[in-house]
């Protein structure tokens, strides 16, 4: 409504011009090669006008005729361009659903409707060289977006993700640093810089990725600390084997601070003060780990702080220690093997029928109590028949792989089955009965990996439960999760 009320103001005013200049007094006379023409002032203004208009459409006519070609060629150009995208976006679909043969004739035709502009097309040729699988030509074109700044970021990551899958973590790291320098923010890289330094050894560029990850917040807080503090603990180790031995000490403080509860980063700070003489420290370190954390491998290392001191005195060093805890599972099996090294058989004898009544008769329980019948006694027929029942006990506690289930007699940064980063954990055992196994709603479990003989690691997918069983028990067998 108001753009017609502005279009009629127009008008009106030039309507209004228009008769003003008409009603102007006087002549106008031309004479011109014999010819004599006499008019109003207002009508000469108004030919002027007419002239002017005619000479502009004539003019714009003109140059409609003279530019064709050039809009011909355009026009075609431009629906060349719509048919490239087009071919391109189809490519791409055909791409995410694995359609090979169809993902590279899309990509034939948009390299040739979008000749002009190759960073557009390289991408989708070398995802479709890759469906087909020809890594050779998927390499020349990821190695052709390295040239054009657009795709370079691009075709790094091409270029990684092949260098990955040959196994080639050296060369993947080059990459990642490349790739880290053009967009050090981008989760994907941290995560890629973070795993192939560390796979690679290089725990200084993967301490610092983790760093990042958690500055950029693509990594929590207690995420990164988790990860860093077993790069450290690896750090620490690997300057104990060169002998660094100040070295170690120092990265061992630094993974213990970052995690307090990761038991081997403790038991190794123990040890490392334990080499320096600080005999105090080790003690106060592994006292204040029991307290939150009780396991066997702290125990262990708490009684090799004394080495002069007899099997007697150690164990009632223990005692000491554990009474911070005094009725953990983990309490009791650690006094037992401490006792029976002292051969208190009483005392060992009474804390091993505590841990069976927490945990049931465990294989470790039954050898512990098979050699304390061999030495108390010498009663070998008892004693082998508490190692046959070990036999078949239950699994006691172990490191099991989170990721997959494996189940790994010591701990350590990666599982050995399937390579996950930090996944073991100290498992507690699980009874296998027909509800944590099978599920409330009659969900099957799902199986995640294999632990000794024909036993299998089974997940409880209501629950998240892990519990170990042969796959003909369902009810009623008992097996733990931790070694």
């Amino acid at each position: 409504m108001k753009r017609t009320l502005i279009y009629f103001l127009k008008l009106a005013i030039v309507l209004t011009i228009v008769i003003w200049i008409a009603n102007r007094p006087g002549l106008v006379s031309i004479d011109w090669i014999g010819y004599r023409l006499e008019t109003t002032v207002g009508v000469l203004f108004l030919a002027a006008v007419a002239l002017a208009i005619s000479a502009a459409f004539l003019y714009r006519f003109w140059r409609s005729l003279i530019n064709a070609p050039a809009l011909f060629g355009q026009a075609r150009q431009d629906n060349r361009k719509k048919r490239g995208y087009k071919a391109l976006t189809h490519g791409m679909v055909a791409v995410a659903a694995g359609e090979a043969n169809t993902a590279l004739a899309m990509a034939r035709k948009a390299e040739n409707l979008l000749s002009d502009e190759p960073p557009l097309t390289m991408l989708l040729s070398a995802q479709a060289a890759q469906l087909q699988g020809n890594e050779e030509a998927a390499t020349n074109y990821f190695k052709a977006m390295l040239e054009d700044k657009e795709t370079r970021f691009l075709g790094l990551r091409g270029l990684l993700m092949q260098a990955q899958r040959r196994g080639d973590f050296a060369e993947a790291l080059e990459l990642a640093k490349q790739a880290h320098a053009l967009s050090p923010k981008t989760p994907w890289v941290q995560e890629s810089l973070f795993e192939l330094s560390e796979a690679t050894g290089q725990f200084a560029i993967a301490d610092q990725a983790l760093k990042e990850g958690a500055k950029t917040k693509n990594l929590t807080s207690a995420e990164a600390a988790r990860k860093r503090a077993v790069v450290k603990l690896q750090q620490a180790l690997k300057a104990n084997d060169q002998g660094e031995l100040q070295a170690s000490l120092t990265f061992a403080k630094e993974a213990y601070k970052l995690a307090p509860d990761l038991v081997p980063a403790v038991a190794f700070l123990a040890e490392a003060y334990n080499r320096a003489g600080r005999i105090k420290d080790a003690e106060k370190t592994l006292k204040k780990a029991w307290s939150k954390q009780p396991h066997r491998d702290l125990a262990r290392m708490f009684l090799t702080l004394w080495p002069s001191e007899s099997n007697v005195e150690r164990a009632k060093r223990l005692g000491q220690m554990v009474a911070q805890n005094k009725d953990h599972y983990e309490s009791h099996i650690a006094l037992a093997e401490a006792n029976l090294s002292a051969k208190l058989w009483g005392e060992a004898r009474r804390h091993l029928k505590q841990a069976s009544e927490q945990g049931g008769p465990s294989r470790l329980v039954c050898r512990l109590m098979g050699r304390l019948e061999q030495e108390e006694h010498g009663d070998n027929r008892a004693a082998a028949e508490w190692f046959e029942k070990s036999e078949t006990a239950l699994i006691a506690h172990n490191w099991v792989c989170e990721s997959c289930g494996a189940i790994a007699e010591n701990w350590q940064a990666h599982c050995g089955d399937c390579g996950s980063f930090d996944s073991l954990a100290w498992k507690r055992p699980t009874i296998l009965t027909e509800e944590n196994a099978i599920g409330s709603k009659g969900t099957a479990p799902k199986v995640i990996g294999k632990a000794t003989g024909t036993s299998l690691v089974l997940e409880n997918t209501e629950s998240n439960e892990i519990v170990i069983a042969k796959p003909t028990e369902i009810e009623g067998a008992a097996r733990e999760t931790g070694a």
